[in-house]
């Protein structure tokens, strides 16, 4: 019930911001796509360094589940990709190549994101299992030593 009421709450919200921005002047509206094309810019750069992060970490250590950091890259990369090409979208008519290019963008995103939600739930258990053991080796070497 608290949930209904919160949701209705935010609608009300919503629409009591939709309709004060109806008065907004011009220049602020222009003001806020330059900040959103500013901001999707950083993004992208940021979603582009952290790959090359997880990059260097899983070719530098024996990691045992390459599959899921190569899927997690693959979906960091795509989701820099559609913030760099939504950067392009604020001004003026958009080409059909935009528009494609976003579309794959967007579409290989959401693969990649289904697939690696699907291989996080058989990968959780393991990892906690192995966490498991490696607290049980501590254990033992502290009552040892």
């Amino acid at each position: 019930m608290e949930g209904g009421l919160l949701l209705l709450l935010f609608l009300l919200l919503v629409m009591v911001l939709s309709v004060y921005s109806n008065e907004v002047e011009y220049s602020h509206i222009h003001n806020m796509l330059v900040c959103q094309k500013v901001s999707d810019f950083f993004i992208a750069i940021a979603y582009f360094s952290i790959p090359l992060e997880l990059l260097y970490f899983v070719s530098c250590s024996n990691v045992p589940f390459k599959l899921v950091f190569l899927q997690f890259i693959a979906f960091i990369v795509l989701c820099g990709l559609t913030h760099l090409l939504n950067a392009y979208t604020y001004y003026g008519p958009h080409s059909f190549q935009l528009f494609l290019s976003i579309t794959v963008a967007k579409f290989l995103t959401a693969l990649v994101s289904c697939a690696t939600a699907i291989s996080f739930p058989t990968l959780i258990p393991l990892l906690l299992k192995i966490k498991v053991r490696e607290l049980f080796f501590r254990q033992n070497v502290l009552e040892l030593g």
